[in-house]
Order: C-alpha cells, then sequence, then structure tokens
C-alpha cells in the first residue's frame, strides 16, 4: 500500500496532487480566488480551503444542500480555513458543468479559478501522473489500484504509469461514462498510454456504509494498523480482496494498492458507525484519524 494518505491529516493524498497543478497556475497568472463545487461532506473542498490558505488565496464553495450543514465537522473545517460558502438546491447544482452558469459565476466572482467538482480539471492529470511516478519510486509493481470518483485520478495514474505497467481503477459509485471521462482526460494529455480497466466497487451506493463494510474496516485495522476510509479507499480494498480470493490475477502478479486518504470523511459518520456497532468502535476510529 502506497501511504498518499499520510501527506497530510486531513487534506487527503491524491487531493494535494491533483489541485497544487491549478493552484501553481492561479499563482503564475495573479488570480486571487478558488472557487469549486461539492457536498457537505467534500473531501475536495477540505482539501481545497486548507491548500488554498497555504498558497494565500481566498476561496469560495459551491455547497449542493441547505445551510444548515454548514455547522457539520468538514464545513466548520473549511470555513477555519477561510473558505466562503455558498448554499444551492440541487437544480442549480446540476448546472454545475454547463458554460452559461459557469459565465455568470465568473462574473460574479472576477479574477477566480474556477475549478470542477473533485478538481478533476485537466490541469490535475499531470499532478496524478505525478503520483504514480513517485509511487513506482518506491513501490515497483505490474499493477497499481486506485478508488476512483470522478476519474481524474484514475487518468492522470495512467499517463504516469511505468512500461508494462496497468492501472485498475475501482469505481465507488455507478457512472456509466467514466471510462469515456477517464479516455478523453487520457487522449487531451496526449499520453499513447492507455493501459487501465475499471471495477465496480460501489458496494450498495456512494458513500454508503454497511455492517459488512465497517467490519472490513474495523480488520484491516487490526491487521495493518492503517485506518481506510470509509468512501474510497475501502472499497478498494474490499473488491480487491474478493478478486484475489477469485483467483482473478496471475499468481505472481504484484499489485500496489494507493491509499488515498478522506479519513476526515469519517466525521460524517460518527451516526452511522454508532447505529451499526456503538460508541466504543467510533471512539477506535476517532482515534486513528488523525494517527495514520
Amino acid at each position: 500500500m502506497a501511504r498518499a494518505d499520510t501527506l497530510h491529516p486531513l487534506a487527503s493524498g491524491n487531493k494535494i496532487y491533483k489541485l497544487r497543478p491549478n493552484l501553481d497556475y492561479a499563482k503564475a497568472n495573479n488570480i486571487s480566488r478558488i472557487l469549486s463545487f461539492g457536498g457537505a461532506y467534500s473531501n475536495h473542498l477540505h482539501a481545497l480551503a486548507l491548500m488554498a490558505k497555504v498558497y494565500g488565496f481566498e476561496s469560495t464553495a459551491i455547497i449542493r444542500g441547505e445551510s444548515d450543514y454548514a455547522n457539520n465537522p468538514t464545513l466548520r473545517g473549511v470555513q477555519a480555513a477561510g473558505m466562503q460558502l455558498e448554499f444551492v438546491n440541487r437544480l442549480e447544482y446540476r448546472k454545475r458543468n454547463e458554460e452559461a452558469y459557469l459565465v455568470e459565476l465568473q462574473k460574479r466572482y472576477p479574477n477566480t479559478l474556477i475549478i470542477p467538482e473533485g478538481g478533476s480539471s485537466q490541469l490535475a492529470i499531470s499532478g496524478c501522473a505525478q503520483l504514480a511516478r513517485d509511487v513506482n519510486m518506491t513501490h515497483q509493481s505490474d499493477i497499481i489500484a486506485i478508488s476512483c470518483g470522478t476519474g481524474a485520478t484514475l487518468a492522470g495514474i495512467v499517463c504516469g504509469l511505468a512500461e508494462n505497467q496497468k492501472a485498475i481503477g475501482y469505481a465507488v459509485l455507478i457512472d456509466q461514462s467514466l471510462e469515456e471521462r477517464v479516455a478523453t482526460f487520457i487522449t487531451a494529455e496526449k499520453s499513447t498510454n492507455i493501459q487501465f480497466s475499471i471495477e465496480n466497487a460501489d458496494f450498495g451506493g456512494y458513500a454508503k456504509l454497511d455492517k459488512k463494510l465497517l467490519d472490513f474496516i474495523l480488520d484491516w485495522l487490526e491487521k495493518t494498523g492503517i485506518l481506510l476510509d470509509p468512501v474510497y479507499t475501502s472499497k478498494m480494498c474490499m473488491r480487491l480482496m474478493q478478486q484475489i480470493e477469485a483467483g482473478e490475477f496471475q499468481q505472481d502478479t504484484s499489485i500496489t494498492m494507493i491509499h488515498s486518504g478522506g479519513l476526515q470523511g469519517w466525521r460524517g459518520m460518527k451516526n452511522r458507525v454508532v447505529e451499526i456497532a456503538g460508541e466504543a468502535v467510533w471512539a477506535k476510529i476517532f482515534s486513528n484519524i488523525n494517527n495514520n
């Protein structure tokens, strides 16, 4: 396991790689504000708020949901980092990729770099290609495995693969357009390496935590001392273990799993964990969030 989660206790490892090229571009072009989109427990927005503060940018988040969410642990953290929140209903949020809506936002927020939901801009691809190269410095293997949502991290990993290496993306939400989007990112990066495949790992739906997944996470923590996040890396690991047990890989295949962070996402899962397993289990998870 390549521990990208250890780069920062709360800003997810892959988010750092995705966001750094965007923020470097903004700095080079004298842009003063960064704006992006996300849900009320978004790892992306949390990492963006922390990194924007370090870079000296103002930051704004367009949040899907009600203003009551402003008091949750994730959004309290982003506000503490100086991020301005704008809550919108689901109908308006669906416009986040429409050109007319983005033009209107640009007028309202001049001198602003607008980053797509999840940080999935073309600039992010080069950053995630560097993640693959960094992983290969210490974890050279036949396959690099990464969980994926919007697909930018997977696309970058593919662009950074070594010769004869393959990437597998473990999709944590059902998205029929994911493979095409990843291929488009790769083509735009002018990469000739297309050695990747995508495995379904939604296990009941995005951000759904049930007893089976929680038991897997706790068993992994007990055996390895590594806490997995509840949305991304845990589902990748569970699906990958199923594949290994089913004999889907040749026996001598070497695989590097990237732990992409997202541990702050646990803070939105407290009630669910307590409901499934009780306060003691939640206390165990919480004590490990900042210790991995």
